[in-house]
């Protein structure tokens, strides 16, 4: 007769086990801390003010369509405080607004190259994504900005979707053999990956409808509680709900 799993709980496991598992838990919670942090750096300056609001979310996959993109990085945007200099923001402005002829670049090719380049020559820091130093580059970015493009979300959504499954399999598996009410895992077992379908998801429509950007900001929220709930309660069962059943006995 095979074992029956449901029997298992957390704070009956060896001490070897419960480091193990406490590891993994401690690792996977540091990992998703790591992300939140990177997604603040991310995203927080895109409407060129500090904090992570609805704006920066906004502005960065729906975009700003009555400007083009590289007006919207440099007047209001992120890369504004990168031209501190009176008059240059304005002149790369009005070349904009003039149609972006090549005849007129070498005026604001010297501002391109003193403020821009440090990051956005071939070999720095965003040269390989968004280089800076011909015309021809340039001119990339003066298109309508309509957002981070819809492969960049199929490049992302495809990694995480199966990257974070696995993940929320097994922090779900682990939180499963808890001493706490069905009732609760029924709630927060599915809860992360109904976060995950809804954030995604909100992602792609936010490029064609704005106002999902709240979506979005919900999921996030949404799986913020759930890898709380997921990490700290089974830690908290191993090692202080189950030390107190010991004690007690």
């Amino acid at each position: 007769m095979p074992p029956d799993l449901t029997e298992i709980k957390l704070a009956d496991l060896s001490p070897l086990l419960k480091s193990v598992v406490t590891l993994f838990l401690v690792m996977i919670g540091l990992a998703y801390l790591v992300s939140m942090f990177n997604l603040y750096l991310t995203y927080h300056l895109v409407d060129g003010r500090p904090g992570l609001t609805a704006e920066d979310l906004r502005r960065s996959f729906y975009g700003q369509r009555n400007e083009t993109l590289l007006a919207a990085k440099i007047d209001g945007g992120s890369m504004e405080q990168f031209l501190p200099v009176p008059g240059h923001k304005e002149a790369i402005l009005s070349w904009l607004q003039d149609g972006s002829q090549e005849e007129a670049f070498q005026e604001i090719q010297p501002i391109i190259q003193e403020n821009c380049l440090t990051c956005h020559a071939p070999g720095g820091l965003m040269g390989r994504r968004r280089p800076l130093d011909t015309y021809e580059r340039v001119t990339a970015v003066t298109v309508v900005d309509r957002g981070e493009p819809i492969a960049l979300w199929a490049r992302v959504a495809h990694t995480h979707l199966m990257s974070l499954a696995l993940v929320f399999l097994s922090l779900g598996v682990i939180f499963s053999f808890c001493g706490v009410g069905q009732s609760m895992k029924l709630w927060f077992m599915p809860m992360p990956f109904v976060a995950l379908l809804l954030d995604f998801g909100a992602r792609a429509l936010i490029k064609y409808f704005p106002s999902f950007v709240y979506v979005m900001m919900f999921a996030g929220a949404l799986m913020a509680l759930s890898m709380l709930v997921l990490t700290l309660g089974p830690l908290y069962d191993m090692w202080i709900r189950g030390s107190r059943g010991t004690s007690v006995a």
